[in-house]
């Protein structure tokens, strides 16, 4: 494996030549392998409130209508995984949901962004693909509608809007 001069500012090992976004390989495994957090309703980076129970498959079912939301998997600090089927492909997949309102702290969609084409870019069997991410959004009393990759400011009107980030 070739280094370059730079190292991973978390663990301190040097990083790969080929190591996409900067990120390292070490320090990625050990976030996925991380133990599971409680949901505890307390307020998480940036100010944004942590999730205390993860929403039930049937309640993400309006936000996700290209998705069988199959049953929750796990749920930590930062989301909710739930075992989900992609209907058109018939595929399996994992659906990661972050905690509402995370969307709200400043800078957030361009580092949502960011995170997401370097998980795209990682390519090892025992890290997941990202196939898909963005945000589902649902006016309060109407169908949802998915806006994939940049966010979009809501237009102002009476009800607002309830949305989830989400990697797929």
């Amino acid at each position: 494996m070739t280094t370059n001069s730079k190292n991973c500012p978390q663990c301190g090992k040097p990083l790969p030549s080929n190591a996409p976004a900067g990120l390292c390989p070490s320090c990625v495994m050990a976030m996925n392998m991380a133990t599971e957090t409680q949901f505890t309703g307390d307020v998480g980076p940036h100010g944004t409130k942590v999730l205390k129970t993860a929403p039930t498959p049937e309640e993400l079912a309006a936000k996700f209508p290209q998705l069988e939301i199959l049953e929750l998997l796990g749920r930590g600090g930062m989301g909710a995984v739930y075992k989900a089927r992609q209907k058109e492909l018939d595929r399996v997949v994992a659906l990661k949901i972050l905690p509402p309102g995370i969307g709200d702290a400043p800078g957030f969609a361009e580092r949502f962004t960011r995170e997401a084409k370097a998980l795209a870019k990682l390519n090892h069997p025992n890290i997941g693909t990202l196939y898909e991410f963005g945000r589902a959004r649902s006016r309060r009393g109407d169908e949802a509608e998915s806006v994939h990759g940049e966010t979009q400011n809501p237009p102002p009107h009476v009800g607002g809007y309830d949305e989830l980030y989400y990697f797929l």
